[in-house]
């Protein structure tokens, strides 16, 4: 039986623009439903609130309602009830088609509208809420009747009609009569298929659910036709960038042939701002010159160069490739490139570089340029991928110029091949001279090229010039030729390079292992400019002075000359020699200097011109001529000053090496030598240009990058005991000033120091300057200047030391702990650092505060610190650690103390010793007897303890935990000055306040728990909290969540009956939290109680009571329902929970995870304290697989203990990043 014309599509809601919104207006939707581009349903993302209510009062009618009776009346176009199988759960629907039996059909020869229930074989309804209809088929019956139309469609097959069905009553239609169908149809605007005479394709429905499904997506309204909103579908402006969603759907499929707009120029409705673009390049000013590296060449007036000398530009680059090639660039994909959009594309080499989109010629393929190089290519999808904001911040580094004064020949349009084989030969991929003419539109560069970086003594070629020579470009009309004659001569003093050259072919000694202070003590503080050749470490780095290029080049032609036909002879080598040697790659000659014998066939030689050491064959090596050792070394080895290796070692460690190298060989720099003494190899500053035209100083960039340390150059004691003028000043000041006044002091070498101080006050001295302060710059504690003094303990050290804060001292303490709260709010990131034992630092506690520290120790990936005010250590990871010195100033707060004459058993506190100590003291007021003062002092001051009159050092010893090292009688009563505070309290016992309405605490049942989907299913999931890799809290998301919620009574096990509230946990917690002044503290304490508990934003959420942890004070161990998460609070951060917050099931669902079990080879690693089965090494793996993802999850047990296995992008379990980091074992 066919649907009659006025149900072909459900019912809409009169109104020329759906939704109150204009046309034009954006508004979030999600997608429901899709048959093609042009047909499909959305929900509004603002109807959440509205669907929840929805599904929770359809549930609730379908469940108490009862079953369709085989007599009951079905007709077209009625409201129903359907347990819909692809939305899972009671849906609205309307019938929208009936075919009855096959002897009904023949009885009932006209199409009926009604059927009773028993005489229909297939019913079709449409589902008002979501857009899609389903096919319900009764078993043996119906199979004869479906229609090819009724395939497309979900097809269910039923013994029983009655099961799936309820029919509508006129109160549940009451109740929904404000809730209009959320379903809303759409069409994409102004597309048809790609062919014409075709349908749309199944392809094109994959795509679009691929780019739209289980995401809200920007909606834009173009009009309304018969109730259909025709629109295009966006990507948020607020969406992450590893989001599948095209900047436009409708582009994206015209882009993906899979469809074509239905007008010839359909232009982009995307946004403008929304396509992401790089910041122009830093141009050169005009008429100043540059050291510039020509990059790209198209023609003499269409190339690309970038300015030399920028470190931050190879550091990108290397961070571009090792991101996009690790699989964190994998979920990058562009699936709709638009015209000008930034992006990153891999070249060629199968390496990835920044881009921008410059044309879309079809096919799938994209051309792409490449920003910082400037030459352009054409690419599939495949090859390209989102960009991210850190890569898309820096300029881009290509400049486009063209040569300036010239064009091409007389009489041709276009540059010959010649000319510009002509040009890509002298300039391509070498370092030039850049001068700027004119910055002309477009910020394109009209530039003079020159061959050469100016250096003195060497006239610079004109690549312009050049190529008019040669014949293949002319002057521009108008152009007149520069005169190079000289009219006068001036003489001017020498240069430092000339003064550099002089000294270069002055060097004759080629064995030389140190320079005369003579060669180069006129350059000492000057800048010189090098090429930095070889980087071997930071304090070994080879560089050659700019105008050596020449004799490079001469000495390579003697060589190649000498060489390049001699066979080998055999010589018995020996370290230092020098020989000529045959470089095995580019079959070049260069003269080294061997270094060792590595076998009889292997030697280990130094190519000393341009600083390489390299192993060869002793086939490569000849006997280096005479006439070719005149010349002296090119290169220069050169060492970076003011620094030092991190990580307490005094190697530079493989990262820094590999870093420095790739930063500073081949490039151009500046140096300043530093010392006037010429040691070797030269101490030197290097200073390099970055991208921005600014000097960087490499020494404070590896500095700032966590490579290495600052180092403070001191005058060095030499033997002699000579000190600089400063320390000595220092050192006479403290004597007495009548030998002050008499003492000469004199400087000269050659005399002793015995002529200037005694030895013995010298060396004194020397160990002052060299022995630093041990806990960083931070004062020792302030001993009270009296015999007896009133203090809380704040700490038990792990070795006994009781760490005691003076009362005097707590105000004082409490004001600086408020102002570092308040200052270092604002700390920022901090980049890669390598810690030192001993170094000064804030700490971030497991309470969020800050807190003055110092490294006691550096283990792996944590750092064991000791909180200098508290005297509490403990092992933290680096993240909670910050460089700075708070106060240093203000001394040490807390005095570590140890018992007079007081002897452990064993020689030392054991652990049940210790333990006592802690439950005994801490946080306790007690009085400290001083008896002896420390010699130095950031030691242990040895003291009597008194806590309520009773000596700690009696107690121990009564208790067998010590001994007295003489048979002194340690005080085991009061002392004669004891403090009547310690007199016996008297105590009032009371019960008549037990009694009041105010101490009693509502009997409440246990948290509902929140249940999971059944085995089989996938869901998704967020962790909410980590107890250990297999051990998690999870938390369904809002979907699942409120699908199973739904699925529960309104009466839980306890009998409490929950009214039907439409209100979300969230809101009424919100809620809650304006008006906590009008809640009751808690007075009921026992294990399970409910309750809430502030938490360390100042909010208060859902907890639960887990034990008692202190007595004095009173501390509750307590567990947020809601996260998983436990923490230890007083009893004023506790209130008795309102009985409506009790109807929320816990949201936090503690889960064991499968798949995976311990490694058991794994003992030797640092193991989590309350679960050493495993690693800590493996819980931060696991934290960091389980951060900012998209999980799911799959239930594989339910009882005794909720098991499942979470997956990632639902398919790749989680745990195999650990089996494959070696952290965890796969457990079938």
């Amino acid at each position: 039986m066919e649907t009659p014309s006025y149900l072909n599509k459900p019912p809409q809601k009169k109104s020329s623009i759906p939704f109150g919104s204009k046309a034009g207006s954006p508004e979030l939707v999600f997608v429901s439903h899709v048959i093609h581009p042009c047909h499909f349903y959305i929900r509004k993302y603002s109807q959440i609130n509205d669907a929840t209510v929805l599904e929770k009062m359809v549930n609730q009618f379908c469940n108490k309602s009862l079953h369709l009776e085989p007599s009951d009346i079905l007709e077209l176009g009625a409201t129903v009830f359907v347990s819909s199988i692809e939305n899972g759960m009671w849906c609205r629907g309307i019938i929208t088609e009936l075919i009855p039996t096959e002897k009904e059909n023949i009885r009932k020869y006209c199409s009926p509208t009604k059927l009773s229930v028993c005489e229909v074989a297939l019913i079709q309804i449409f589902m008002v809420d979501f857009g899609n209809s389903e096919v319900l088929i009764v078993t043996g019956i119906g199979d004869n009747h479906v229609r090819s139309e009724h395939i497309a469609e979900q097809r269910v097959v039923l013994n029983d009609l009655c099961l799936a069905l309820r029919k509508s009553e006129p109160y549940i239609e009451g109740l929904l009569k404000d809730i209009q169908p959320l379903a809303q149809p759409c069409s994409l605007k102004d597309i048809v298929p790609q062919n014409s005479n075709e349908a749309w394709g199944e392809e094109a429905k994959v795509e679009f659910l691929k780019m739209v499904n289980n995401k809200a997506v920007l909606m834009k309204v173009f009009g309304e036709e018969d109730g259909v909103l025709i629109v295009d579908l966006q990507k948020p402006p607020t969406n992450k960038i590893s989001s599948d969603m095209p900047v436009s759907l409708r582009d994206a499929l015209v882009f993906m042939e899979l469809a074509r707009f239905r007008s010839n120029s359909p232009g982009s409705h995307c946004e403008k701002n929304t396509i992401l673009h790089y910041h122009p390049p830093i141009l050169p000013k005009e008429m100043m010159d540059a050291s510039v590296m020509v990059c790209h060449i198209n023609s003499p007036s269409d190339f690309y160069l970038q300015l030399v000398g920028s470190l931050d530009f190879l550091f990108l680059l290397k961070r571009i490739e090792d991101f996009y090639k690790s699989e964190d660039g994998e979920n990058l994909e562009i699936l709709c490139p638009v015209q000008d959009q930034a992006c990153v594309a891999k070249f060629e080499d199968g390496v990835w570089y920044r881009a921008k989109v410059i044309g879309l010629p079809g096919h799938r393929e994209v051309e792409v340029k490449y920003v910082d190089f400037g030459n352009t290519a054409k690419i599939t999808l495949k090859e390209m991928r989102k960009i991210k904001d850190e890569f898309l911040n820096p300029p881009e580094k290509a400049i486009k110029c063209k040569l300036a004064y010239i064009e091409p020949c007389k009489g041709t349009l276009q540059w010959s091949k010649k000319a510009k084989e002509k040009f890509e030969e002298k300039t391509q991929d070498k370092f030039m001279t850049c001068s700027v003419i004119k910055i002309l539109e477009d910020n394109v560069l009209l530039v003079e090229l020159f061959d050469s970086l100016g250096a003195p003594g060497m006239t610079p070629t004109s690549i312009n010039d050049l190529l008019v020579k040669e014949g293949l470009a002319s002057h521009e009309v108008g152009y007149t030729i520069k005169d190079n004659s000289k009219k006068y001569t001036e003489v001017w003093d020498p240069s430092p390079e000339e003064i550099i050259s002089k000294e270069v072919n002055s060097l004759n000694s080629v064995s030389a292992k140190s320079l005369p202070n003579e060669n180069l003590q006129s350059l000492y503080d000057k800048e010189l400019p090098v090429h930095i050749c070889n980087v071997i470490s930071p304090e070994k780095i080879y560089v050659q002075w700019l105008l050596t290029e020449n004799l490079l080049n001469s000495l390579e032609e003697q060589m190649v000359a000498a060489y390049e036909n001699s066979k080998w002879e055999p010589i018995k080598w020996e370290n230092d020699m020098h020989c000529a040697v045959k470089i095995p790659d580019n079959n070049l000659w260069r003269r080294g200097q061997i270094i060792r014998m590595v076998t009889d066939t292997l030697v280990e030689v130094l190519l000393y011109d341009v600083g390489v050491e390299l192993v060869v064959n002793v086939n490569c090596l000849r006997e280096l001529q005479e006439n070719l050792k005149t010349m002296g070394r090119l290169s220069l080895e050169c060492s970076l000053v003011d620094i030092r290796p991190t990580g307490g070692s005094d190697k530079w460690t493989a990262t820094a090496c590999d870093c420095l190298s790739l930063y500073l060989t081949g490039a151009v720099a500046t140096i300043i030598l530093q010392e006037n003494n010429m040691t070797w190899p030269l101490p030197v500053k290097i200073f390099c240009k970055d991208e921005k035209g600014e000097r960087v100083d490499v020494s404070k960039y590896l500095i700032r990058k966590g490579l290495a340390l600052r180092e403070r150059r001191i005058n060095k004691l030499d033997n002699s005991h000579s000190l600089s003028k400063k320390p000595l000043e220092i050192l006479l000041k403290q004597e007495d000033s009548e030998v002050t006044k008499n003492i000469k002091i004199n400087f000269d070498s050659d005399k002793k120091a015995s002529d200037i101080i005694s030895e013995h006050k010298v060396s004194e001295f020397k160990e002052k300057i060299i022995e630093p302060r041990t806990p960083g710059c931070y004062k020792p504690p302030v001993i009270p200047n009296m015999k007896v003094f009133e203090a809380v303990v704040s700490c038990i050290g792990d070795d006994g030391t009781v760490f005691v804060v003076p009362k005097l001292s707590e105000f004082e303490l409490i004001k600086m702990m408020n102002e570092i709260q308040s200052n270092l709010k604002c700390l920022g990131l901090l980049e890669p650092y390598f810690w030192k034992k001993g170094e000064a630092c804030a700490v971030r506690g497991s309470d969020t505060m800050w807190y003055r520290g110092k490294v006691i120790e550096v283990v792996g990936g944590t750092i064991r610190v000791q909180y200098l005010d508290h005297g509490l250590t403990e092992k933290i990871p680096q993240c909670h650690l910050y460089p700075i010195l708070l106060y240093p100033d203000t001394p040490q707060f807390c005095i570590p103390c140890q018992l007079y004459r007081t002897i452990p058993v064993g020689g030392i506190w054991q652990p049940d010793a210790i333990e006592l100590l802690q439950e005994l003291l801490s946080k306790r007021e007690v009085e400290i007897h001083v008896m002896e003062l420390p010699v130095n002092p950031w030691e242990k001051l040895s003291v009597h303890l008194y806590f309520d009159g009773m000596s700690l050092s009696y107690f121990m010893a009564h208790h067998k935990y010590c001994t007295f090292e003489h048979s002194e009688e340690i005080l085991k009563e009061k002392p004669t000055d004891y403090s009547k505070k310690y007199e016996e309290e008297r105590w009032e016992i009371r019960f008549e306040e037990l009694l009041l309405s105010e101490t009693e605490t509502p009997i409440l049942p246990p948290y509902l728990p929140s249940p999971l989907p059944p085995p089989g299913e996938l869901y998704a999931v967020q962790v909410k909290h980590v107890v250990s890799p297999n051990e998690v809290y999870i938390c369904l998301d809002s979907v699942e969540k409120c699908n199973l919620c739904n699925q529960h009574s309104d009466t839980d096990g306890s009998g409490v009956s929950w009214e039907s509230e439409s209100e979300s946990l969230s809101e009424a917690l919100q809620r809650l939290n304006t008006n906590v002044e009008t809640l009751l503290p808690l007075t009921d304490f026992r294990t399970e109680m409910p309750c809430l508990a502030e938490y360390d934003d100042g909010l208060w959420y859902r907890a639960k009571i887990v034990s008692i942890k202190e007595f004095n004070p009173v501390a509750i161990l307590v567990q947020f329902v809601d996260y998983g998460s436990t923490e230890k609070l007083t009893i004023n951060r506790l209130r008795q929970i309102p009985l409506h917050l009790m109807q929320y099931p816990a949201q936090a669902i503690k889960v064991l995870l499968a798949g995976f079990k311990p490694p058991l080879k794994d003992l030797g690693k640092t193991r989590i304290p309350y679960c050493p089965k495993w690693s800590m090494e493996a819980l931060w793996a696991m934290i960091d697989c389980l951060q900012g993802k998209q999980l799911y999850a799959s239930s594989m047990a339910q009882e005794p203990e909720q098991i499942v296995t979470l997956y990632e992008d639902e398919q790749y379990p989680v745990h195999m990043s650990l089996v494959e980091m070696g952290l965890a074992e796969q457990d079938e």
